[in-house]
């Protein structure tokens, strides 16, 4: 049985692509292992990073993108499922760039949030691990994504509404799990983009106050190269100048692998 691990908060910019990209460069390059991402955040940001390109002479580049999207897994009966070959090992399932097909699934009663999980089943037994961005808001997207994972963990970049925004996404995953997916563990929050702000440290200890279970051992502090590596669609450790970085996503990679088993 895959692994179905979504990166899920519902505030944007907590660094939810950043990791699931990085993980899936980690399992494919480095484990060797057999991964596939689906793309749920309708603006494809991790579709941009990971699908094959074109790039020019000036170092532009235009994503190829092919196969199926992510907005037709909503569908009753889907056929087949064609994936993209990415050019580091993993497969994916795109969204394309601000897809509005993508966006209007939010519409859509809560049933049609059911059919990916049963378009994907049998494309599930080929892979080892299957990582799912997930959108930054509650929604349909949100729910089809924790009804069909085994596992979910939580970026969250330290603020003064951190740890509000962590009690009401805990409540979200909670409600999922009772009422669509009891096997659906938490695997816990990862503090992403960490700074030496007085704000952060205290944001912080409100988080290892309030939920001191669920907070990762490792931290990724705020690091400039893991932004290149995001913009760059590479893996943080093939920077030159990134061994810090790639140093803390290692660690906090690892830590997540153990808490998958």
């Amino acid at each position: 049985m895959a692994k179905v691990i979504s990166y899920a908060n519902q505030k944007g910019g907590v660094g939810k692509s950043t990791l699931c990209i990085q993980t899936a460069f980690y399992l494919s390059l480095k484990m060797k292992k057999k991964v596939l991402v689906i793309d749920m955040d309708g603006q494809g940001n991790t579709s941009s990073r990971l699908a094959p390109r074109v790039v020019d002479d000036h170092g532009n580049f235009d994503t190829i993108l092919s196969g199926t999207k992510t907005a037709s897994l909503f569908q009753d009966e889907l056929e087949a499922v064609e994936v993209i070959h990415c050019p580091a090992g993993m497969d994916l399932i795109h969204t394309p760039k601000n897809d509005p097909a993508l966006f209007e699934m939010e519409a859509v009663p809560l049933d049609k949030a059911m059919n990916p999980a049963k378009n994907l089943a049998s494309l599930f037994e080929q892979y080892d691990y299957v990582l799912i961005d997930c959108p930054p808001s509650l929604g349909r997207k949100l729910v089809a994504a924790l009804v069909m994972s085994t596992h979910v963990v939580c970026p969250v970049k330290l603020s003064g509404f951190a740890v509000d925004g962590v009690e009401g996404l805990l409540n979200t995953i909670i409600g999922i799990r009772e009422a669509y997916n009891a096997q659906l563990d938490i695997l816990g929050i990862i503090i992403n983009d960490m700074d030496r702000s007085v704000n952060h440290d205290r944001s912080l200890k409100e988080l290892q106050s309030s939920v001191p279970d669920l907070l990762f051992k490792n931290i990724i502090m705020h690091r400039p190269p893991l932004d290149t590596a995001i913009t760059e669609g590479i893996p943080v450790w093939e920077l030159r100048y990134g061994h810090v970085a790639a140093k803390e996503v290692e660690l906090v990679l690892n830590e997540l692998m153990v808490k998958v088993g």
